[in-house]
């Protein structure tokens, strides 16, 4: 498959020779169901910043125009509707594919903006190894994933071996456990390790859930020595979008119980969760053929007629051609950010309660090696570099284990502040963020430089929902359905996970189904 117009290559050159591929404009763009063919694209651009690097560049960025028109108000041309489905679902993330396969005995209509479906379940693939540009695991107690992907059979392979921080290089497992003895820090840091899993896991069974998830993350932590809190801030970034000052105290507590999988086994896939991702839209491709159309961007959802008699009224672009379409109902599967601006006549109330809701920005850096790099666990974390954790990609089928002559790949999760996204937009600044994550991974294990081949990023402007406090009370509230409007999406629930995004598409396919069945 040849590389979508939504991807750009820089080729940089300084000590170490390493190309950076970097794809996407302000929001996911890697591809879902085929790998991209990344073939360096040379020309004779004059460097625009100077790092002591020299590179060339080619440009071809996805085309935002008409989403940052719906943003901006902007007036687009219009098309009477001259078809009625019973439901359209707006958006082929995992919510919305969940949903589609959910309603198949119904008249569905699923549309996606980007050229695939996916969401940020994605994968690329270099030499043969397959990585992911997003989600990357699930834990076996989120039964309602669990039953669906047996449901299409996808069952994922079980991770081995728990996480690690790395501390000068040092790798330490089951850190709020026995491991904690081995942390590099003081024995009253060591105590604080396992001393915080134990108070937070008391404060889930005590408190109301609403109660403790009024609260900070930091203000739960602050009995405890700054490196407990700092490797949260890391993890909670990576896994829910935020940092311990800005989490909810439900969310970070209740983390104690799952993170790192020493309490709850997780499976993924090669390429991370693109694995379920690419066998849950051929399910539904199967059963749904043209009825799934990708490319498909969604510019605005008016609701006609009231009570039983309402109807939605889709209207969106397949390239330059304005299309719109009639629904009895039409769930709304993508973040809120997008729906309120696409949805007209929300209640104030509502669009207030979508306001509150925050995204972080994220790039996602697949650091491609022609052998084996840094394997010291499944997900590694520091406190002391830009970005927050990698995950050799190849772990689930090697566990550390593997030929040491094999090309591989460590993808690397790199947050930024929500002040800083802008900064996706800049590929000049993209390759630098590059070439920080090269000299720290140099630093922690010597002799990783000489071993990268490339460097390829993947940009998303609002990819991680924040669990801030509050998060329970509202996703309830953005989350409750306005007939003929239903929600999904994964800021309908506490985290910004797969198994949150199945959660909220069933929900939102029950309430639909109870819906249509009122109105006969």
């Amino acid at each position: 498959m040849a590389p979508h117009d939504n991807s750009f290559r820089v080729l940089f050159t300084r000590r170490h020779l390493i190309k950076t591929v970097i794809a996407g404009g302000a929001s996911a763009v890697a591809l879902s169901g085929c790998p991209v063919e990344h073939t360096p694209v040379l020309d004779a651009g004059q460097p625009s910043f100077d790092a002591g690097l020299k590179f060339t560049h080619s440009l071809a960025g996805e085309d935002f125009s008409r989403c940052h028109g719906v943003r901006d108000g902007a007036a687009f041309s219009k098309v009477a509707p001259t078809q009625t489905v019973e439901t359209v679902i707006v958006g082929g993330g995992p919510s919305g594919l969940y949903a589609a396969h959910r309603l198949a005995d119904r008249d569905v209509l699923l549309l996606e903006k980007e050229p695939d479906t996916g969401g940020n379940c994605r994968f690329d693939e270099w030499r043969g190894v397959r990585m992911s540009t997003g989600g990357a695991y699930y834990n076996e107690s989120e039964t309602q994933v669990v039953k669906l992907l047996a449901e299409i059979g996808a069952q994922g392979t079980r991770v081995e071996g728990s996480d690690s921080l790395i501390i000068h290089g040092q790798p330490t497992v089951d850190i709020f456990r026995d491991g904690a003895q081995q942390l590099p820090f003081s024995q009253t840091v060591r105590d604080d390790f396992r001393r915080s899993r134990e108070v937070c896991l008391k404060l889930v069974k005590t408190k109301k859930a609403a109660e403790l998830d009024a609260l900070t993350f930091s203000k739960v932590l602050e009995p405890f020595s700054v490196e407990v809190k700092q490797f949260w801030d890391s993890f909670g970034q990576s896994s829910w979008g935020a940092t311990t000052d800005h989490t909810s105290a439900y969310v970070g507590c209740e983390a104690y119980s799952w993170a790192g999988g020493a309490d709850d086994a997780r499976y993924t896939y090669p390429g991370g969760l693109s694995g379920a991702a690419v066998k849950l839209a051929a399910a539904v491709k199967a059963k749904r053929g043209e009825s799934l159309r990708t490319g498909a961007v969604v510019t605005s959802i008016e609701v006609e007629g009231t009570g039983q008699s309402a109807r939605a009224i889709i209207r969106w672009f397949e390239g330059d051609e304005p299309k719109a379409i009639r629904a009895k109902a039409v769930i709304v599967a993508a973040p809120k950010y997008i729906a309120k601006r696409m949805l007209s006549g929300l209640p104030p109330a509502r669009v207030e309660a979508m306001n509150g809701l925050r995204y972080l920005p994220f790039c996602m850096f697949n650091v491609c090696l022609d052998s084996v790099g840094p394997e010291p666990a499944y997900d590694n974390f520091f406190i002391d570099t830009p970005f927050t954790d990698f995950i050799p990609a190849d772990w689930v089928i090697h566990a550390g284990k593997g030929p040491k002559a094999r090309p591989t790949a460590l993808t690397v999760y790199h947050p930024l502040a929500e002040t800083r996204r802008a900064e996706l937009l800049s590929d000049e600044r993209i390759a630098a963020l590059a070439e920080e994550i090269a000299e720290h991974l140099e630093r922690h294990f010597p002799g990783t430089m000489s071993k990268i081949r490339e460097m390829r990023a993947f940009r998303r402007g609002h990819a991680m929902y924040a669990s801030t406090p509050g998060s329970m009370a509202r996703s309830t509230r953005v989350s409750t359905p306005i007939p003929p409007v239903f929600f999904a999406n994964t800021d309908c629930s506490n985290f910004s996970t797969f198994g949150d995004a199945i959660n909220a598409g069933h929900q939102a396919t029950l309430q639909l189904r109870k819906y249509l069945k009122a109105r006969g």
